[in-house]
């Protein structure tokens, strides 16, 4: 519970002049209290009982009873409140006005010049009511010292929290300076940077145009080949290639053929004596009872059919021993060109048949 202390009041009947009211504990609630008022001339002495508080409202106020409470609490005890303040508590005031033996303390809120009456107390006058004045400046002197140490106490936390806040202003104020100059160290070297491209831009284009282009080669390099595309597929090429392929070693093989033929029939023309007439005379008569070609002549057209035949599917001609054997030495001449018809190499194989799926490929 609040200790007993000193209120001073404006009066508004007097200008300049004030009441002062001592405030003293009277019973075990907060509100039961004793008020002694004096304006250094009489005493007006009242009690207050925190039941009958109610009593104290205006006609006009419009807040319920703990409200009314806790407006007492704050005016008349000085009961220290949250910041911030209640929208009951803005703005209150206390002021005292004497009316002949009656002193009136009335509770008013001033809302911007405009005062709103809240409730009021009355004092009578009772000069038989003993007053201390040197306990009242005791009392007085007590609260101003008890006020004092709170006052140094909130000053030097604020001065310590001013310090608190210059380091960390000074702080803020270096982190700025540095990301000024940080930002400005940035642009510097971006600006040497985009300077040193221009400048490697421009040696460029002066080499550039500067540079002696022969027209022949510029001709040439657009004419080259080697930017043209590949018509068809591979798998086509690849089908095309081998048929070509086969085609021009069945040629080899039947040039070939036709050479050693040729060979044989000159070495046997070399090795066979010329006839005289008789025997051409003989050959003549006898000519009626040769009507076949030779077994030698016929095997040997035969084996190199066989042999045609055996390079164009892709194998290995073997030599037969039988086609170099010289023949006899009396040949008459039709079996020559019996034999020379018998030599005469085959028709070139066709190529091979693409198969229907490699058809369609090649199509496609």
């Amino acid at each position: 519970m609040p200790g007993e202390h000193i209120l001073r009041l404006a009066r508004t009947d007097r200008n300049g002049e004030y009441l002062l009211v001592r405030v003293v504990p009277a019973g075990g609630k907060p509100l039961d209290l004793k008020l002694v008022a004096s304006e250094n001339e009489h005493i007006y002495p009242v009690k207050i009982k925190e039941a009958n508080v109610k009593t104290l409202q205006a006609s006009n106020y419009s807040g319920d009873l703990d409200e009314w409470k806790t407006v007492l609490r704050y005016a008349l005890l000085q009961e220290p409140q949250s910041s911030p303040l209640p929208t009951a508590l803005q703005g209150l005031e206390l002021v005292a006005a004497l009316n002949e033996k009656t002193f009136t303390i009335t509770l008013r809120k001033n809302i911007g010049g405009v005062h709103q009456r809240l409730g009021t107390i009355r004092l009578d006058q009772n000069d038989e009511e003993g007053i201390d004045m040197f306990d009242m400046a005791s009392t007085a002197v007590a609260t101003a010292d008890e006020l004092r140490e709170k006052l140094s106490t909130l000053q030097a936390s604020v001065g310590s929290q001013q310090e608190q806040v210059a380091k960390l202003n000074q702080q803020l104020d270096d982190l700025v300076k540095a990301k000024k100059d940080h930002e400005e160290e940035l642009l510097k070297k971006f600006a040497a940077l985009l300077n040193a491209k221009k400048l490697k831009i421009r040696d460029q284009q002066r080499l550039l145009v500067g540079a002696k282009i022969d027209p022949k080669m510029a001709d040439a390099a657009l004419k080259s080949p080697h930017g043209t595309k590949a018509g068809g597929s591979r798998k086509g090429k690849r089908k095309a290639n081998g048929a070509e392929a086969v085609s021009a070693e069945s040629e080899d093989d039947a040039t070939t053929e036709d050479d050693e033929i040729n060979e044989d029939e000159r070495r046997i023309e070399q090795e066979t004596p010329q006839q005289s007439e008789d025997d051409a005379t003989e050959d003549d008569d006898d000519g009626n009872s040769f009507n076949a070609v030779p077994a030698s002549s016929s095997r040997s057209g035969r084996k190199t059919g066989e042999a045609s035949a055996q390079k164009a599917k892709g194998g290995k001609v073997q030599p037969d021993a039988d086609a170099f054997v010289v023949p006899p030495r009396r040949e008459l001449p039709f079996t020559r060109k019996d034999a020379n018809v018998a030599a005469k190499p085959p028709p070139k194989p066709a190529p091979p048949v693409v198969d229907d799926d490699e058809t369609d490929d090649d199509e496609l």
